[in-house]
């Protein structure tokens, strides 16, 4: 017992004296904690209505009875009386380019066919129909209200009416639509993972692996300057790490398809937005690799690199889940901030609404920090301390 205790011990001292595996054992949770609490704080924003917002809905054959509906001070109306049916087709259209945020149809004279109406007939009940657009939340939190309502009071008078009774398709947003809410949401966070987990596999062993093997001394006694060896190491890997991630994007994409069903389409995406798509990639990438290089350049093996890279990966994952809001920020402080600006970037891209101000932003800000890190990368290099651990 005596000599397990005395191992306990030595290890115990070995994992809490020890700096570096100190920064791995706490700084996961720390950030965590602090990631969480800001996604948690930036969704609230981001799936939020602004308090103003007035809902536009238009109503057919409406039945003086449920003016009672519009009158909910958590949801302002600006109500439009259609008469007939002349309109109907104009503001379906209207729904689905987002103008418009419900459409409801009562049958004529629906309140007296209601109140006439019995499940013993063996006729259809009187029927609402509710036009709205899921891909807007506007849209989609106004559809909502007032479906609850009419449930609620249909249940108070035993089902005497119904609400989007058969086939019909009452959801109004387009494939378009439906498809561009599906790959922003879930492609930039698919994006910037690949991108790190590609870098992370090959520039971890790139430098610590040399130290692994011992062939550090000999790469580093070469006429060549430290700074080129630095700087050779970087696009190398950038260009390796971009096929890779390149490589799986291509792969989501035309899975996609199959994934989602056949609703699903890609015809929205032109050459140019895959340029502007690989542009932001490019700077990501980089970033992730001179980040990982200098961990790999501080770190004594492969093993302590791969240690030390995991904080990194848990923040650029909680980063990517930003992208599953479904909004880009519209704040331009925020395009300043390395990784989250590329992915609220490839959120906006991805949704055809490019901001070039903020993509300007994003782009030479990761640079900037490429260009930062090179550097440091380079002082690490010329470090006889950092290269050879002593």
């Amino acid at each position: 017992m005596q000599n397990i205790w005395t191992i306990v011990k030595k290890e115990l001292k070995r994992f809490f004296t020890d700096r570096r595996m100190l920064v791995t054992l706490i700084l996961p949770g720390l950030m965590i904690f602090v990631l969480y609490s800001l996604m948690g704080s930036v969704l609230s924003e981001t799936v939020s209505i602004p308090e103003d917002y007035t809902y536009k809905v238009s109503i057919v054959n409406h039945p003086s009875e449920f003016d009672a509906f519009n009158q909910n001070p958590a949801y302002p109306v600006e109500l439009t009386v259609i008469d007939g049916t002349l309109w109907i087709d104009d503001v379906k259209l209207a729904i689905t380019e987002k103008t418009v945020d419900l459409l409801i149809i009562y049958e004529a004279d629906f309140y007296s066919k209601m109140l006439a109406y019995s499940i013993d007939s063996g006729l259809p009940a009187p029927q609402v129909e509710i036009f709205y657009n899921a891909s807007s939340n506007e849209s989609s939190s106004i559809y909502s209200y007032y479906t609850s309502m009419l449930l609620a009071y249909e249940s108070n008078i035993s089902n005497k009416f119904d609400i989007n009774r058969g086939d019909t398709s009452y959801n109004l947003a387009s494939s378009k639509d439906m498809s561009i809410q599906f790959v922003t949401m879930l492609v930039p966070f698919l994006l910037i993972t690949f991108l790190f987990t590609a870098s992370l596999s090959i520039a971890s062993e790139s430098i610590a692996g040399e130290k692994d093997r011992g062939t550090i001394a000999t790469l580093l006694t070469t006429p060549t300057k430290r700074s080129e060896i630095a700087l050779g190491k970087v696009i190398a890997l950038s260009i390796t790490a971009l096929a890779s991630a390149a490589s799986s994007f291509f792969g989501l994409m035309l899975s996609l398809p199959k994934l989602i069903g056949e609703d699903f389409t890609m015809a929205m995406y032109d050459f140019g937005t895959y340029v502007l798509l690989f542009t932001v990639l490019i700077s990501t990438i980089l970033i992730f690799i001179v980040l990982i290089s200098i961990i790999s350049a501080y770190a004594k093996s492969i093993k302590e690199a791969s240690s030390l890279a995991m904080p990194l990966m848990i923040i650029i994952m909680l980063i990517g889940i930003s992208s599953m809001f479904g909004t880009s920020s519209s704040n331009l402080i925020m395009y300043f901030i390395p990784v989250y600006n590329s992915v609220q970037s490839i959120t906006f891209i991805l949704s055809l609404e490019v901001n070039y101000l903020f993509l300007t932003v994003t782009i030479l800000t990761n640079l900037l920090v490429v260009g930062l890190g090179t550097v440091l990368l380079t002082r690490m290099f010329d470090s006889e301390k950092v290269m050879f651990n002593k």
